[in-house]
């Protein structure tokens, strides 16, 4: 991926993430998409930490176009080492991506002098809540999970509290 064909490859990838979802999750998951971004940083907070932070930021974030998004990211595009996706909100008729990107000024010296001239990489990722686990059947079809389930709500308390007594958690 270069700094030219950064769109169309943010617009596969979009494609790609909304594809997956659609395949993991009980959600109608909406083209209609609109994105936010953020920057990945190092710390040494909990994962929920973390996530609750997440949701508060990007609840202030206003949404943006792709185009938009893609200026952006060609402004640091010399810095960039990882930009990852995922769907941060999915409702009916839209769907919100967020854009997260980790910074090579981020990594470790020796390592920067390593990746510093290569192009960044790009990922699609749906995060799987603890309670969702493989089948140990290969025949038997994955359970399918609330995309939003990072966001809380009933649904999720519901199937963590089951979770965590059938995981003796």
């Amino acid at each position: 991926m270069n700094k030219e064909n950064l769109e169309q490859n943010l617009k596969e990838a979009s494609s790609t993430l909304l594809e997956m979802a659609r395949s993991s999750c009980w959600n109608k998951i909406s083209d209609n998409t609109s994105y936010i971004i953020s920057e990945i940083t190092n710390d040494n907070r909990s994962i929920l930490d973390k996530r609750i932070e997440r949701k508060k930021v990007n609840e202030k974030k206003k949404n943006k176009s792709l185009e938009q998004i893609t200026a952006e990211l060609k402004d640091i595009y010399e810095n960039l080492y990882d930009i990852n996706l995922y769907i941060y909100k999915s409702k009916k008729k839209s769907t919100i991506i967020e854009i997260q990107y980790y910074p090579k000024s981020s990594l470790e010296l020796d390592f920067y002098e390593t990746v510093k001239r290569n192009e960044p990489m790009l990922h699609c990722k749906i995060p799987r809540p603890f309670y969702v686990t493989e089948s140990p059947n290969s025949n038997k079809t994955e359970p399918k999970f609330d995309v939003n389930w990072e966001l809380g709500g009933s649904r999720h308390e519901w199937n963590k509290f089951i979770g965590k007594l059938k995981y003796h958690i």
